[in-house]
């Protein structure tokens, strides 16, 4: 596709097909998105990605019981390594850069699978708490998104509204 197109049409999907997507394909989109750009180019993440359905399940459940969580035949959690940006930012590093980056980085997977003709969306809504325990999560370590990935089971054309551009911008001269 090109780039206007994923950026134009990517939705976020919240129902998947019973179908399975193959693991290169998973590991495509996340090859993808390491080369998201990062603060000093630390790159401070790390992706738990998971197959398992119990633990899908305990995922949604830590996501405010957003069932499509656990409908996806592959989730992946975007994790913030903190410390790794605080060595070099001190604390902008551990509580902003590092938020900054895994965002990037959690764009760029979702652009990545809408390119492959995947669905996908980012859960940001979510039991910090709960989801580190899910995931045995170390110390320094915050998961920052989940996001769950599949052929989608309905694909909306709605264009969602934007504000306009003039409601946005101001230039400086």
């Amino acid at each position: 596709m090109e780039f206007k197109e994923v950026v134009y049409n990517r939705r976020s999907i919240r129902a998947f097909l019973n179908e399975d997507v193959e693991e290169e394909t998973i590991l495509e989109i996340l090859n993808d998105a390491i080369q998201s750009p990062s603060a000093g180019n630390v790159q401070p993440w790390r992706f738990i990605v998971i197959r398992n359905q119990d633990t899908k399940f305990l995922l949604a459940n830590a996501a405010l019981n957003q069932r499509f969580v656990a409908q996806a035949p592959w989730v992946v959690v975007v994790i913030a390594k903190q410390d790794e940006s605080s060595v070099y930012y001190g604390e902008r590093g551990r509580d902003l850069y590092c938020i900054q980056d895994t965002a990037a980085v959690t764009m760029t997977i979702l652009l990545s699978a809408f390119d492959k003709g995947l669905g996908s969306c980012w859960v940001g809504a979510f039991d910090e708490s709960k989801a580190s325990e899910v995931l045995k999560l170390k110390k320094g370590e915050r998961p920052v998104a989940i996001v769950p990935i599949g052929k989608a089971a309905k694909i909306t054309t709605a264009k969602p509204k934007r504000k306009k551009l003039e409601e946005v911008v101001e230039i400086i001269y």
